[in-house]
């Protein structure tokens, strides 16, 4: 991390420079004020020095106005710079449980879009916030001091002000957190969808996620529209506030003139000082809701950098000087009521039914948790007493799912030891058996990986993760499941390079496959948390115990297994992003994951692009009474503002009165039209705040659901880009959207208000004096050119970092157990610092220009009024204008030109904005390839499926990886209610015909080529119908964050209505989960946490196959059903699955590489590079010893 993030300016610096800039404004009152008095009483001679002051004090509020500016933005930004770095690394820094109760999209949004709230907060509103309040506090001083007794008068209008202002900070904390956690919440919810778009496609739960996304916004929006309106209510009545003060203030002042006691120029000292005092009150609130949002934002961040983890790598601890590898658990109640050692170099395995505790024992060995009861010892060391990191870096892990990160080949497997050679790293895969399938791609080690490995296999991403593990020589090896997802060939072969590892090293393996365990030093037996027998296989053997019974069921494993369950394991396929790959070169990263700014997709300037502003307001349409009346409101507030200018300005006519009772009688009208202002001011700012805040957040909310729903509606196909990714996608969903707030909602109301007050302003000032409205106008280009140099600022660069930032903690969060494995912590720190954030150079160079704009823009209005007042002079001399003509036309055009610049400070916003819509409507426009309800819904009760099907020369690519066909003219028809077998060696094209028969892809286009379903074209049929009568169960079970109860009942999404929990229940029972379900404290009830987490593998299947089966489908798709679990469960579960195909003349298509498994089956089809080289019943084909009996006896 740069040493600039450790630096800050000092705040004493900042306040003074602030005050500088923030007193220049009360200062030119005094100036104001002696130049009433020139022109009132002709006697005083100092209105040239006056003039000659106030261009010097604009020369001082330039310089001043710069630094000022600069330095608040550079602390701002590099304080958001270290907040981000700060929370990345202690999100790392926590506990696995910490994450057991998080949702990554829930960090990932604090991470993004709470840190921009923050460095708004921190630094250009917060230096507006801080000068507006110094000109208030100025402007009492300076009135005190001219005259306290009408000072006086003036301050006891202040504390309706004063309490607006606190009412403002807590209603908009309460509400902006309220407001974060619910759209939190939908975020969340959109990340576990996009990250399992198959398993929602394919039970038809597009609707339902929709609907849950939706119920989340509509919560947020409900607190967003109570904090707008309550916001304009408080604003308007702050600003009514001060126009009864100038009433009341100008009426005692004109008494006061009556009677001797004060002149004209104090009076209107004293009513500018506290008008523009208590006006930039009013101001203030605009920038202090951005303040009360960053605390809302704050105090959901640094709560967790404080976090000290109760398992904390940073604790230190003693670290050994030679690890042996004896593990002893003693009275462990978290585990396991007894006691068990493992000594240095022994081989043990834990074996045992799926929900045992088997995974728990790895997960605290690496210390994942600590033990409620009892202790585990290291080589006699308690493992709390141990360094945590250093502990860590002693072991090697390979677990059932393995996660590889975005990155090359080589990469990924340096990760297990950075300073990897690249001959170690190829030594390492040789002995993973990954080298040959890696040196086949076209880049070897170079190929990039997605995050996730995403298009890899899961043999493929097995074998690296091995390589990984290998490469770092653990002291400690941990196989959980390690090869499970390998075919028979890879497997023995893994295996046999696994067993030379384990010598000299202590080893621990979890395995349902009893083979991979028989020469284990020590088998350990656990059943529901206890250990139940240990011993060696064959001791065991000779107890007869529940070893023995699983065991037995398990022995035709040893030689019946055949090939892996996916195609893509083949070793010439090449990962599905290897196109793109070539596309992106080196800066694939940014162009992979999640856009906050959509700047991945979206070039600057490349072409003209249609005017997004009209697409968001047409989106807006609904509203569009509420539009009416928020614009309606706006024009109103301008047009209030700027009769504002004509009264005001009246108060120096009255002055210039010389009758007594004629000049009271005008002051009491005018005062009575000071109160007329205030009660429209407060009912139209009231009106503005709800009207705009109705249709601000249902655009928001519309807009989300829209591109919700459009995702949900794109192919499969189109997740595989690589600029698609889950990520991506729930980027543009959480922090795209909120940008379009920018061009409409509130923002939008700003921008009419300040167009009509400047439209409004310059007409009435080129009515009292057109010399003198084109003097002011004169500094309007400088200020348009400020705008337009601020608005081509560095957006760009922020939008690319926040990518990369949004990526990486997307990757990192989501497989944190890898990370805390593998000790790449520091890793994935680095690589923040260094790809997420900016410079500190970048810095430097966008808050130049942006303190550049801000001096200009303070600076300004006195240079405005010396050249004003000096060509004033001049005209007067000449008899051209009026005193009353000169302050008029003066204060009418200064009105627009403030308000101008107050406008073209939306400029950087509306810069994000119209980025940000053109990458929503990028998506929204995108005509998909495949529509999920475009097709045929035949009449199931005038044609009921019947479950034929006919493969007709099937020939397919992945739409990604169009160079290499997966099929190359398949052919075969699945009769009517029979269960069919596709086996075959890897990459043949098994689990492509699973995804076709779902139409997650459409076949290549040949002549008599296509799938036949019931004597009807499937491409002809809509997808959902289709889809509607399949169960699928595959090899990576997918289940949502909700109940078991709902994961099982989201099988039947398509049927309204609740499904009956004897339904559930049924189909519980049938995929032998019932049990295991009842056991646990809530049963049904019980969450199942993100992506099934708080259940095992075995467990997490199980409910995966209820949920099929409780459709009770006409067609069933099994993709390694059984894959995860135990041999006992598999067994039963193999036998309903049995059942279950014979049910109801039920046709079923079943992959899998335990030819076990398939051997009920009616038939088998085996495949040979994407073709049927051999077909017939299991019996027949062991009979014909081709290619069936080959796989069937492979060793």
């Amino acid at each position: 991390m740069e040493k600039g993030l450790e630096g800050s300016f000092d705040s004493a610096s900042i306040l003074s420079q602030n005050a500088v800039v923030g007193l220049s404004g009360p200062i030119s009152f005094v100036f104001f004020s002696d130049v009433v008095n020139d022109f009132i009483n002709p006697g005083l001679k100092e209105f040239q020095v006056v003039i000659e002051r106030m261009a010097i004090l604009g020369g001082a509020t330039f310089v001043v106005a710069y630094i000022q500016m600069f330095c608040l933005q550079l602390c701002a930004r590099r304080q958001a710079k270290r907040i981000r770095y700060l929370y990345f690394t202690s999100v790392l820094r926590q506990e696995p449980a910490w994450f057991d109760q998080q949702n990554v999209g829930t960090i990932i949004t604090r991470l993004t879009e709470g840190v921009d709230k923050i460095e708004v907060g921190l630094g250009e509103k917060a230096g507006i916030f801080v000068q507006y309040i110094l000109i208030f506090v100025g402007g009492i001083v300076i009135g005190y001091t001219k005259n306290w007794e009408l000072s006086l008068v003036a301050t006891a209008v202040f504390p309706p002000v004063v309490v607006a202002f606190a009412a403002l900070g807590m209603i908009t904390r309460k509400f902006t957190v309220k407001e974060r956690m619910a759209y939190s919440k939908a975020n969340a919810i959109a990340g576990e969808v996009l990250s399992s778009v198959k398993t929602v496609f394919a039970f038809e739960g597009q609707r339902r996620e929709l609907n849950r996304y939706a119920a989340e916004l509509s919560a947020a929006e409900k607190l967003g529209l109570k904090r707008s309106t309550l916001f304009g209510f408080v604003v308007g009545a702050s600003d009514s506030s001060i126009y009864i003060l100038m009433a009341v203030t100008f009426w005692y002042g004109i008494k006061m003139l009556s009677n001797g006691q004060s002149n004209p120029g104090d009076i209107i000292l004293v009513v500018m000082a506290m008008l523009f005092g208590g006006a930039t009150i009013g101001q203030a609130f605009h920038h202090f809701d951005y303040f009360g949002i960053a605390v809302g934002a704050a105090s959901e961040i640094f709560p967790v950098i404080d976090r000290v983890p109760p398992i904390d790598k940073f604790a230190g601890g003693q670290r050994l000087e030679k690890v042996r590898g004896e593990i002893s658990f003693e009275e462990v109640s978290f585990t396991y009521p007894t006691r068990q050692d493992i000594k240095p170099g022994q081989n043990v395995a834990i074996v045992g039914p799926s929900g045992s505790g088997k995974s728990t024992v790895v997960q605290m060995i690496q210390r994942f948790y600590d033990t409620d009861e009892g202790n585990v010892f290291i080589d006699g060391v308690d493992i709390r007493d141990l360094d945590l990191s250093w502990w860590r870096s002693q072991i090697g892990v390979v677990s059932q799912e393995p996660v590889l990160f975005a990155g090359t080949i080589a990469e990924n497997i340096r990760l297990g030891r950075q300073n990897a050679t690249q001959e170690e790293i190829e030594a390492a895969a040789k002995v993973a058996r990954a080298h040959d399938f890696i040196s086949k791609l076209p880049e070897a080690y170079e190929t990039f990986v997605a995050e996730g490995g995403g298009g890899m296999s899961g043999g493929q991403k097995q074998r690296i993760a091995i390589a990984r593990a290998l490469i770092r020589d653990p002291r400690i090896l941990l196989l959980d499941e390690a090869t499970s997802a390998l075919d028979t060939k890879s497997e023995k072969s893994v295996q046999r390079a696994l067993d030379a590892a384990k010598q000299g090293r202590t080893t621990v393996i979890v395995a349902h496959r009893l083979s991979t365990i028989r020469d284990a030093d020590v088998i350990i037996v656990v059943d529901r948390g206890s250990i139940v027998e240990t011993g060696t296989h064959e001791e065991l053997m000779a107890k007869k115990g529940i070893y023995a019974k699983l065991a037995l069921r398990g022995l035709r494993e040893e030689t019946e297994k055949g090939d892996e369950s996916d195609e893509d394991e083949d070793d010439d396929d090449v990962v599905k992003i290897l196109e793109t790959a070539h596309k992106l070169e080196g800066d694939v990263d940014a162009k992979t994951v999640i856009s906050s700014l959509a700047e991945s997709v979206i070039d600057f300037g490349v072409e003209k692009k249609r005017n997004v502003f009209v697409d968001v307001l047409r989106m807006n349409k609904p509203e569009k009474w509420y539009m009416v009346l928020g614009c309606l409101t706006s024009v109103l507030m301008g047009v209030l503002q700027a009769s504002f200018v004509i009264v005001y300005t009246e108060m120096y006519d009255i002055f210039l009165e010389s009758d007594e009772a004629k000049r009271f009688s005008r002051t009491s009208i005018l005062c009575g039209v000071f109160g007329v202002l205030a009660f429209l001011r407060l009912l139209f700012y009231t009106l503005n705040g709800f009207a705009f805040g109705v249709s601000g957040e249902r655009l928001t909310k519309r807009c989300r659901t829209m591109l919700f729903e459009t995702m949900l509606k794109q192919e499969v196909g189109w997740y595989d880009e690589a600029e698609n990714q889950p990520g991506a996608l729930t980027g543009r969903l959480a922090a795209d959207v909120p940008m379009l707030q920018n061009v409409s909602g509130r923002r939008l109301g700003s921008i009419i208000e300040m167009l009509v007050l400047s439209i409004a302003s310059l007409f009435i000032g080129f009515f009292f004096s057109w010399q003198i409205a084109l003097v002011s106008l004169a500094y309007f280009p400088i200020l348009a050119f400020a705008g337009a140099f601020e608005a081509q600022s560095w957006t760009g660069e922020v939008s690319r970092k926040s990518v990369k930032g949004a990526s990486l903690a997307h990757e990192a969060f989501s497989a944190v157990k890898t990370v805390f494995s593998l000790q790449i912590e520091d890793y994935f720190a680095k690589r923040y610092s260094d790809q997420a954030l900016l410079s500190d150079r970048q810095i430097v160079k966008g808050v130049a220009r942006y303190g550049l704009v801000s001096a200009i823009a303070n600076s300004l209005m006195s240079f405005e009024f010396a050249g004003v007042f000096y060509a004033g002079g001049k005209l007067m001399e000449q008899g051209q204008v009026t005193l009353l003509e000169v302050f008029r036309s003066y204060s009418a055009v200064s009105f627009a030109a403030s308000n101008l610049g107050y406008t073209a400070s939306f400029a950087p916003d509306a810069k994000k904005a119209s980025k940000a819509a053109e990458a929503i409507f990028q998506v929204l426009n995108r005509q998909p390839e495949l529509l999920p309800d475009e097709g045929e819904f035949p009449d199931i009760n005038l044609h009921p499926l019947q479950g034929s099907i006919s493969f007709r020369n099937v020939r397919f690519r992945y739409p990604t990886r169009r160079r290499i066909p997966v099929l190359k003219g398949f052919s075969y028809d699945v009769p009517l209610g029979k269960s069919v077998a596709l086996v075959g060696q890897s990459g043949c094209g098994k689990s492509t015909i699973i995804q076709l028969v779902q139409r997650f892809y459409e076949p290549s286009k040949h002549a008599n080529s296509g799938i036949i379903l019931d004597g009807m074209d499937m491409s002809l049929i809509a997808p959902n119908w289709i889809r509607r009568q399949i169960g699928v169960v595959s090899q990576e079970p997918n289940l949502l964050d909700m109940t078991i109860r709902d994961n099982i009942a989201y099988g039947l999404n398509h049927v309204s209505g609740e499904v009956p929990m004897e339904a559930i229940i049924d189909a519980a029972k049938q995929a032998n989960a019932h049990n295991f379900i009842i056991g646990l404290p809530q049963q049904y009830d019980t969450p199942v946490g993100p992506r099934g987490s708080q259940l095992s593998g075995g467990q997490k299947q199980r409910v995966a196959i209820a949920r099929a089966l409780v459709r009770n489908p006409r067609l069933l798709l099994l993709d390694e059903a059984t894959a995860a679990l135990d041999n006992e469960s598999e067994q039963i579960v193999q036998a309903a699955l049995d059942e279950a195909m014979k049910k109801g003349d039920r046709t079923t298509l079943v992959v899998a590489h335990r030819l076990t498994t398939v051997e009920n089956c009616d038939l088998v089809v085996v495949l040979e590079g994407g073709r049927a080289v051999e077909s017939g019943s299991p019996a027949a084909l062991m009979e014909a010893k081709g290619a069936y009996f080959a796989l069937h006896n492979t060793a």
